[in-house]
């Protein structure tokens, strides 16, 4: 769901930038890494414009839960509990934000790091090889397939890799994305027919100290980019 909102007010803009449009803010930057989101509100708050308005994933989740998936399965929102489980201990205070909550009920009421959930494993004293297959739910609206699932598990980012291309494609359905290019940064994509042709540019930064030289680029009115995904952690 956050690769499809970003994907998609990726297109608005560069629609927009590519008819003219001045006021178009380019480069798009992703805003699903929360500890980046917090680096970036601290020392970037004059960019403040260019961020992408799409939640997190985890908290995407929460609120579709807490209203579709609540609405599903008959049960309000105030009795149904939503604990996410991340690798990501920023995730903890991002759910307990304001803007991420209705009437004070949260949409993510908790979150747990993976250490924490093998941790409470253990104490409990589970074996996970001894036990036996149960089905989730009969109906879960919310279940991704298996091809979703293992698409966005192969990527080392979490969702530029994915949306550019669609994007490219997209852009001008009517005309053919040629190539797509990986680079080792940055990759870049290009799209139309010996008539008409463009070229996007794609930045992914991992640590913020790379965030940090890429915004500064930005700031100064010399980076080249289109859209750049950043996230807090290296690697």
């Amino acid at each position: 769901l956050t690769i499809m909102e970003e994907g998609t007010e990726l297109l608005g803009r560069l629609t927009r930038h590519l008819n003219g449009d001045t006021t178009a803010k380019l480069p798009i930057l992703t805003s699903c890494c929360p500890g980046w989101v917090n680096f970036f509100e601290e020392y970037f708050p004059d960019l403040k414009d260019i961020p992408s308005t799409s939640k997190s994933p985890q908290q995407m989740f929460g609120a579709i839960a807490k209203t579709y998936f609540a609405d599903k399965i008959k049960v309000d929102r105030k009795d149904l509990v939503v604990v996410s489980i991340m690798p990501c201990l920023a995730k903890k205070y991002e759910c307990q934000g304001d803007e991420f909550s209705v009437d004070g009920n949260r949409d993510v009421d908790y979150s747990i790091s993976t250490r924490e959930l093998a941790a409470f494993i253990k104490q409990a004293n589970i074996d996970l090889n001894s036990l036996e297959d149960e089905r989730i739910f009969e109906y879960h609206p919310l279940w991704a397939n298996r091809q979703v699932q293992e698409l966005y598990s192969a990527q080392q980012a979490a969702s530029g890799e994915l949306q550019m291309p669609r994007t490219c494609i997209d852009l001008y359905r009517k005309e053919t994305r040629s190539s797509f290019h990986r680079t080792q940064r940055p990759g870049r994509c290009s799209f139309g027919n010996n008539r008409f042709r463009r070229t996007t540019y794609i930045g992914i930064a991992h640590g913020l100290g790379n965030a940090r030289k890429l915004l500064n680029d930005v700031r100064s009115g010399k980076s080249q980019f289109h859209a750049i995904e950043v996230m807090a952690c290296p690697g």
